[in-house]
């Protein structure tokens, strides 16, 4: 397949190199892996990670990743990743991040025992800068945040799926059902290692 053929998850070379290339699903994801902290997920064709985000050490490692093109009056998306082998409070997380600190909890389909939690807000900004967090079934989520945690050790991965639109743009609302989907889509498929 000619390079520009190719899905950006594999155009690019810091991502290709952490995808299993006969992992590709139906609806488009990769298999990634994590080279230093052995845990794996889904990963969307259709993103790259950004190179200058990616950090990867022993215990932590934080990166985003986003669309190969952004189209100046669609809605855009970017997501970044933190993994930590050192616990995280549920509570303070979903606290700082969601609307009203609320979130929903979910259980994995499988044996892990891990647990998925994910909290929404619509973030706004008044006159003066200050942020306002607004009821995303109000007016769509502009941010989807995600933790998955590890029961039995005390990793944690977190997902910050970020939308904005463009100004001078009209984007439609995003959807909060679709928005879950993809989260827990991505949520479900971490595995941490043995």
């Amino acid at each position: 397949m000619k390079l520009a053929d190719r899905p950006a998850a594999m155009k690019d070379s810091l991502t290709a190199s952490h995808l299993d290339k006969e992992s590709r699903t139906d609806d488009g994801f990769y298999l990634y892996s994590s080279k230093k902290n052995g845990y794996s997920m889904l990963f969307p064709e259709e993103y790259a990670i950004e190179g200058l985000t990616f950090q990867e050490k022993k215990g932590f490692e934080s990166w985003n990743m986003s669309p190969e093109e952004n189209k100046e009056k669609a809605l855009q998306r970017s997501i970044k990743i933190l993994y930590s082998d050192s616990d995280s409070i549920v509570e303070a997380f979903f606290e700082r991040y969601s609307f009203e600190g609320k979130y929903e909890t979910f259980n994995t389909n499988d044996s892990s025992g891990y647990e998925i939690y994910i909290g929404y807000v619509h973030n706004d900004f008044d006159e003066n800068a200050k942020l306002i967090m607004r009821d995303p079934a109000k007016y769509g989520p502009s941010l989807v945040v995600c933790m998955i945690k590890n029961s039995d050790t005390s990793e944690t991965l977190k997902i910050h799926s970020l939308t904005v639109c463009p100004e001078k743009s009209s984007c439609e609302k995003v959807s909060l059902q679709s928005e879950k989907e993809f989260m827990l889509r991505m949520a479900e498929s971490i595995k941490f290692k043995e």
